[in-house]
């Protein structure tokens, strides 16, 4: 399923259990057209291995992006003011690298059917991936050890002030290009990351000081990018919703007719229920029930899912599908992402839609977590504020400690950036667990995998290219999560 970041975005989402082919054996439907099963049983399976299938797709496009904005960067460096291209490209290098080193880096995960790897991840402890700048050379390139989590971090850092400091007076013309209210928001999504670590570094800041610069940082980001919260009707527009850039969106990815190369190969040809030409209507991209269950009947964002009792006349202000379509349509499918104005068969004009990378409500849940750091109280009503205004005026927080706090955090994002791509992060961070095996699941027989904390997959292993190029990599990669969780039976 590689078309890019959009890819990756699927692929994490059902790493973690968020997103999976809800189709199963309904009569029209069918859970194989789901063009993300790799990555649908990783712990049960060998793909994620250092000679898997599916552990080059994440490294191999990063380093590719990495690849795009160093060309960029070297170009600037030789040109007369092209000081916003080299914002621009600093931006992106810094969104990939901050996305490696959370990937990349080798948390504790309990792996039960192979305790092992549970030692093999202590040697491994603090490690990322390598950096590769502008001006490396092939014998560098040739060994290039992963870098610890502060010399990265460090890094990523210097990069953002950097944009920071070249566009500080630069617009964007459209939202697919970064503005200072999107690196301020890489900066929030990094320190929130750092919050959790308890480690003294001397070059970048953790625990406390990183969740209260998370939270100034968000606080800038919301102020600077004058976005406003999606409303119940943007979020619900069959037509319009989550395919077009709305006033929430801080940064998108925008497609044209230009890039619209066939069928498939797009985010809404597999991510759209609607999508009849593609192999979302097959597939059938929805939410487990315990994750469905856990969304008060009081939250708009619940409708964008099929109830169990699969009543049309429920979903059918959300979708552009007929009764007589949506016969086939299993309990649980998502309809949040719409193909273009809502089209059902014409694939060259319905997959032109855009995708959010940065929505502003993303910022406001960091501040409030990274606010409840320091103090409880404050981030519980930021969080109160943002709810009850905003998603159902009957929520109510009462957390009686920031663990909990953290973990109703989490619960939200979880709700509100479904299928975005964003929810593994939370969870590896937050050593969140994954339910998948329960009476009554609707995952897959072989999803069905259950976790004491964040998975041992999380932790990504480097690709054999990588490591046959790069020999250092060989001696210092993450241990291999194949058979480290038995699927629910």
């Amino acid at each position: 399923i590689d078309f890019g970041y959009p890819g990756i975005f699927g692929a994490t989402d059902r790493m973690v259990g968020e997103v999976f082919p809800v189709s199963g054996n309904l009569p029209g439907g069918n859970q194989y057209y789901d063009r993300w099963q790799a990555w649908l049983y990783p712990g049960n399976s060998t793909g994620l291995a250092a000679n898997g299938k599916m552990s080059p797709f994440f490294y191999t496009n990063y380093y590719k992006f990495i690849f795009t904005a160093n060309e960029a960067i070297d170009i600037a460096n030789q040109s007369e003011g092209a000081e916003e291209m080299m914002g621009i490209a600093k931006t992106f290098r810094a969104l990939c690298y901050l996305d490696l080193a959370r990937l990349y880096d080798a948390l504790p995960a309990k792996a039960p059917e192979r305790p092992a790897s549970e030692t093999e991840l202590e040697a491994v402890k603090g490690l990322t991936v390598p950096i590769v700048r502008e001006d490396t050379s092939m014998e560098e390139l040739e060994n290039n050890p992963r870098v610890s989590r502060e010399e990265m971090f460090k890094f990523i850092f210097e990069d953002l002030n950097t944009a920071e400091t070249l566009l500080a007076n630069y617009t964007p013309a459209t939202k697919n290009l970064p503005s200072l209210a999107v690196i301020y928001g890489l900066k929030a999504r990094a320190y929130l990351w750092l919050g959790g670590f308890t480690e003294s570094y001397a070059e970048v800041p953790t625990g406390d000081a990183a969740y209260r610069l998370a939270a100034e940082y968000a606080r800038k980001a919301i102020d600077a990018s004058g976005c406003t919260i999606m409303t119940e009707s943007q979020w619900l527009d069959p037509k319009t919703g989550f395919n077009t850039v709305n006033s929430s969106w801080m940064w998108a990815m925008i497609q044209t007719t230009d890039t619209v190369l066939n069928n498939l190969l797009s985010w809404s040809a597999h991510m759209a229920t609607e999508a009849i030409w593609g192999y979302g209507y097959g597939a059938q991209p929805g939410i487990s029930v315990f994750s469905y269950n856990r969304i008060s009947s009081g939250d708009f964002r619940k409708k964008s899912f099929v109830g169990a009792d699969r009543s049309f006349d429920a979903i059918a202000p959300y979708t552009t599908l007929t009764e007589e379509e949506f016969a086939t349509i299993a309990p649980y499918a998502s309809f949040k992402f719409h193909a273009a104005n809502g089209e059902k068969r014409n694939y060259s004009t319905g997959n032109v839609t855009s995708i959010p990378m940065m929505r502003v409500e993303e910022m406001y849940l960091i501040e409030a977590e990274a606010t409840a750091a320091s103090n409880l109280s404050n981030g519980i009503a930021l969080l109160n504020s943002f709810m009850q205004t905003y998603r159902y005026a009957s929520y109510n927080c009462q957390s009686a400690d920031f663990k909990a706090f953290q973990n109703e955090i989490g619960l939200q994002a979880r709700i509100e950036f479904w299928g975005e791509g964003i929810v593994m992060f939370d969870m590896k961070r937050l050593d969140m667990s994954t339910r998948r095996g329960y009476v009554g699941t609707n995952s897959p027989a072989s999803y069905r995998l259950n976790t004491e904390g964040r998975a041992p997959y999380w932790n990504f292993v480097i690709s054999r290219g990588e490591t046959q190029n790069n020999p250092v990599i060989a001696t210092q990669n993450n241990p291999d999560p194949s058979q480290t969780v038995k699927p629910w039976n």
